[in-house]
């Protein structure tokens, strides 16, 4: 019989939108990226839509920081509010359906959309592998960050 996972998908993905919280609102020369540094496996993979200004695929804590530099250029809140999330005891992958809220650093101006994220993590190590996100609007992200 194998030892129970340390942490749930869950417990991983929260810790993961409690740092982001911090560091997305936090001005540039206090951003701290060490939580978020801490929930990211060095393999993980980050896939943002081509449509973005900061579309691409990012890899491991490294990419997910060069990701995180440029989301928080553009917003000063990047906060996912009310998360429903689907899991199944023991899987290593869940689906989050929530609201991401949004504010744009250049003009104050507040978006909030549906949104939808498929999160595969390491139940072992604590750590995301996987992030795909997809957004509701693109088509107003992009208009709002001209």
């Amino acid at each position: 019989m194998s030892e129970p996972a340390n942490h749930t998908a869950r417990s991983i993905l929260d810790a993961f939108y409690a740092a982001e919280r911090v560091y997305m609102s936090s001005p540039p020369h206090q951003r701290d990226f060490g939580p978020m540094a801490a929930t990211i496996s060095p393999a993980c993979r980050l896939e943002q839509t081509s449509a973005l200004p900061y579309a691409g695929t990012y890899f491991g804590p490294e990419g997910m920081q060069d990701w995180s530099q440029q989301m928080a250029s553009y917003f000063s809140v990047v906060d996912v509010q009310n998360a429903e999330i689907f899991e199944r005891a023991g899987s290593d992958r869940i689906v989050v359906v929530s609201t991401v809220y949004l504010k744009v650093r250049k003009t104050g101006e507040d978006l909030h959309y549906p949104f939808c994220q498929v999160v595969t993590v390491d139940l072992e190590k604590g750590q995301i592998t996987e992030m795909r996100p997809f957004y509701w609007d693109v088509a107003d992200v992009n208009r709002s960050l001209q």
